[in-house]
């Protein structure tokens, strides 16, 4: 028997059959001009070949290759507009090839590097609360009991007026200033929403502290409640995103009156985290120059900051939406229906798959534009190529038109997870430990993980008092808790975060805290 089981083996390595090797898996990145491919190790493999073909896919006379060796990362600059497909294989030292890694598109459409820092470091600022404190706010602070509307730092106007402004950019939009004379205005009216703890821009006469100035800055105004003070920079975003907008939420219309490209000034005021952004009626009734405005607004448009979309944290809906502007001479003169019988599609460029649309609607209500064309989107992912495209726009003209343009929603290169560690807080192996100083401290920690990992902690306290955080290697929040939890997890390098706060639940005494991760 031994006999022939040695004949067998003898025979089959004759034959030189082996497995056949597993397929790699992809992982691509861009940031400016620059891609980034990393893919998983495969046993046995004795290298790589990458493949790759310019995009549109001219068939398969287009596609070239590396042999990479046995590496498994290759960084290379490209340039403006450049968009390729591009897949591995790995093959073994019998010269066989796994089945293709999964495909992954690539198109550099840089912003450059001023927007990534600028929206990274709004995002944190707004994550932290860096400007969301009553001493960074005020100059006087408002007191809702005597009815006195407090008046707002020019700091607070600044930080609005930037934030507003690098917004518009996005959408190729001209600069607005800030009109200083609707200062009153604009805290009177903040002070009638906090004061009766609800919105309007029509508050009546008996309303508690109603002025004659909050009216006009009600009715003038976008309106936002919030339960504490808030940093201007979170407001304008939550009024771009307008996924919050019970009362309409598919005319978008707090964005859209922000994405005026008529728009000269603006104004803000807040009074303890009641707030008011004025978008028209001002004292200057001058519009911006024809040739700066573009022929249609869109939201979200190229490469897009994720923080303008409540799809991923909060369970709202946050609509797309795209206007016209065929008249540059007069706002009113673009109130057209242009899209009764438009037809709508939203494709990944990879695949071209279509996306699933729902909640489409048009209108031509005088809230910025007046038109618009907005749709929720159901399966969109971060960090992926969508081509939009309408078809059949009714121009006022009579011309039968079109418009397409390409989106992502911007989320690796934008979020910053990473927060410093103080002296005491320290990794050693799968346990880490530290203090929590306040109620916005954070501390993150780097880990590589695979399988079944359970997650605990505790502090002083009897429960854990904390929350545990853990981003996936796609910066992704995988799942954050304040008591024990477990996941299955894929090979990777994950950060664990560990704070006092949770979206809006927060534990607000300092703690020392154990984390153990096994």
């Amino acid at each position: 028997m031994n006999r022939i089981l040695l004949f067998i083996s003898i025979f089959l390595v004759s034959l030189n059959i082996h497995a056949q090797p597993a397929a790699p898996v992809l992982q691509l990145d861009t940031e400016g001009l620059e891609i980034n491919l990393q893919w998983s190790t495969v046993d046995n493999a004795a290298g790589y070949h990458l493949f790759y073909a310019a995009y549109p896919f001219q068939g398969e006379q287009s596609i070239n290759s590396i042999d990479m060796g046995k590496t498994t990362e290759f960084t290379i600059p490209l340039w403006q507009g450049a968009a390729f497909l591009v897949a591995l294989q790995a093959y073994d030292d019998q010269n066989q090839s796994s089945e293709y890694s999964n495909i992954g598109f690539l198109q550099i459409q840089d912003r450059g590097a001023a927007y990534r820092q600028y929206w990274r470091t709004v995002t944190k600022e707004i994550s932290d609360n860096t400007f969301a404190s009553p001493d960074f706010l005020y100059d006087l602070r408002p007191d809702v009991v005597s009815c006195f509307s407090g008046t707002l730092n020019e700091q607070a106007q600044i930080r609005h007026l930037q934030v507003l402004n690098q917004t518009r950019t996005l959408h190729q939009l001209p600069a607005i200033t800030y009109d200083s004379n609707a200062n009153f205005q604009m805290q009177e009216a903040a002070l009638i929403q906090r004061a009766n703890n609800s919105l309007s821009h029509t508050p009546p006469t008996g309303a508690t502290c109603y002025s004659d100035a909050g009216y006009d800055g009600s009715s003038s105004s976008n309106l936002h409640l919030g339960g504490t003070s808030s940093d201007p920079a979170s407001d304008l975003i939550g009024f771009m995103d307008d996924a919050f907008n019970q009362s309409a939420i598919a005319g978008v219309g707090h964005r859209r009156a922000l994405l005026n490209p008529f728009l000269k000034f603006t104004s803000y005021g807040q009074v303890l985290g009641a707030s008011a952004v004025k978008v028209y009626d001002f004292s200057d009734s001058s519009v911006a120059n024809a040739q700066d405005i573009p022929d249609f607004v869109a939201f979200p448009y190229l490469r897009y900051p994720y923080t303008f979309f409540s799809d991923k944290t909060d369970n709202m809906r946050t609509p797309w939406n795209v206007t016209i502007i065929e008249d540059k001479s007069s706002l009113w003169a673009n109130q057209h229906d242009y899209f009764s019988d438009a037809v709508l599609t939203v494709t990944q460029k990879s695949n071209n798959q279509a996306l699933n649309l729902r909640d489409i609607h048009t209108d031509t209500v005088g809230t910025g534009v007046p038109n618009n064309l907005s749709w929720s989107v159901t399966d969109w992912q971060y960090d992926t190529w969508y081509t939009v495209s309408v078809n059949n726009i009714k121009y006022r003209s009579g011309r039968i038109g079109r418009i397409q343009y390409d989106t992502y929603i911007d989320y690796k290169n934008i979020i910053d997870i990473s927060f410093p560690l103080e002296a005491g807080d320290q990794q050693n192996g799968t346990v880490m430990q530290g203090t929590l100083f306040e109620e916005n401290d954070k501390d993150s920690f780097e880990i590589d993980l695979a399988g079944s990992v359970r997650f605990s902690g505790n502090s002083q306290f009897l429960n854990m008092a904390f929350f545990i955080a853990v981003y996936g290697p796609d910066k992704q929040l995988v799942q954050a808790s304040d008591e024990a939890f477990t996941l299955n997890l894929s090979a990777g390098k994950y950060t664990l975060v560990i704070s006092n706060c949770k979206q809006l639940t927060c534990y607000t005494q300092s703690k020392n805290y154990s984390v153990q991760v096994n």
